[in-house]
């Protein structure tokens, strides 16, 4: 009965995750979802870790050392992954797709940022991306920032609706992907005034 009950826990996810990003994907790799690029950049039991296409590059355009993120994730300030979570019988669940902003040593670097998405958020009335009040205190390190984002399960073993469900997810928040991705070269500007 035990080993039942606890094979019985196992999901789809990874299964699905081969599907979509194969198997044992490279830290690195780029991988289309649905009508969108990502880059992967890890991969573990009920998670997986990327980043929009376009914020990759926008990252890569500014040539920014972000200290503080030599060591998060994909190494710069932003990351992006979808968990699988699942419910008290082991059975339905959900996915969760969250996006923070990481370990910025400097301070006013980390404000800049939060206040830049917030800021573009604002303008553009994208309630989904919305940080806690104290996300850019002194002191704080991780700062989630979606809202509504996430998606039911019926059943977290079936690959398939896993899979489906994982494409819908991230398709909702193109648009936040999107202005984000419009945000990360102001990023820059106060970066450089700081550093030098």
């Amino acid at each position: 009965m035990g080993l039942i009950a606890e094979r019985s826990t196992d999901t789809g996810f990874g299964p699905a995750i081969s599907r979509l990003f194969g198997d044992n994907p490279e830290r690195g790799k780029l991988i289309r979802i649905g009508n969108s690029r990502f880059v992967c950049f890890g991969l573990q039991k009920n998670l997986v870790s990327f980043l929009p296409v376009r914020w990759h590059e926008e990252f890569e355009r500014t040539g920014i050392a972000w200290p503080g993120c030599q060591n998060w994730w994909a190494g710069y300030p932003l990351i992006a992954w979808v968990e699988v979570r699942a419910g008290d019988d082991g059975v339905k669940g959900y996915l969760k797709l969250n996006a923070e902003v990481g370990p910025i040593s400097n301070h006013q670097a980390r404000k800049g940022v939060i206040e830049a998405i917030t800021a573009a958020a604002y303008v553009k009335e994208l309630e989904r991306v919305h940080f806690p009040a104290e996300a850019s205190d002194e002191g704080r390190l991780y700062s989630r920032f979606l809202r509504k984002n996430s998606v039911a399960v019926n059943d977290i073993r079936d690959t398939d609706e896993v899979e489906t469900k994982f494409v819908q997810l991230v398709a909702d928040f193109e648009t936040e992907f999107e202005l984000v991705a419009t945000v990360i070269p102001q990023f820059a500007r106060p970066h450089d005034r700081l550093e030098r």
